[in-house]
């Protein structure tokens, strides 16, 4: 898995080869195949494996900050990170939507939705949050944040936009937090 990912992240999928996979990790085409079915399938395994260290990188986010308030800001902040760095992006932004098509998508946005929710719902009843519909709430913020990942990806170096849509995402929590 850690040859396939870096074969990804370094050439791309198109480019991968399992013959060149195999021999480097140490293992037969045939093997590969028997775990994986084909390299779409080896893909999937990588994407699923990147999604699992980005959300154990979350969680650790979580646990370092007290206030649950900021924890929670904090996460949205740390996941726009960890999908933009360099070893990710290309397998998640460019990859991953054209080899496995909704598929990604759902890999991405369902990861952790469901204590999402529970975050969503914590917030509400602390009165940080206005009331309403967290399931809704929660697709909006996913929504909004992966297509913000996906914008600042495909930017330009000089473009800033991972500045840019951390500074965007810093105002929807601005204005989403009911003052007190």
């Amino acid at each position: 898995m850690t040859v396939a990912q870096a074969a990804f992240s370094q050439v791309g999928f198109a480019a991968v080869s399992l013959d060149a996979l195999a021999s480097e990790a140490g293992v037969t085409r045939g093997a590969l195949h028997h775990r994986f079915g084909n390299k779409a399938g080896l893909f999937e395994a990588v994407l699923r494996r990147i999604v699992a260290q980005i959300g154990a990188e979350i969680e650790a986010i979580d646990a370092s900050e007290p206030d649950p308030w900021a924890a929670f800001c904090a996460c949205f902040q740390g996941y726009l990170d960890a999908v933009l760095r360099p070893d990710r992006a290309r397998i998640l932004f460019q990859d991953a939507p054209s080899v496995l098509g909704v598929l990604a998508m759902d890999i991405l946005l369902e990861d952790g939705f469901g204590e999402l929710v529970a975050d969503i719902q914590g917030h509400i009843d602390a009165g940080r949050i206005a009331p309403a519909d967290p399931v809704a709430l929660a697709h909006m913020l996913n929504g909004a944040t992966l297509n913000l990942a996906f914008w600042a990806a495909e930017g330009a170096q000089g473009d800033h936009r991972a500045a840019r849509a951390h500074a965007t995402l810093s105002m929807l929590f601005k204005g989403l937090a009911i003052r007190t």
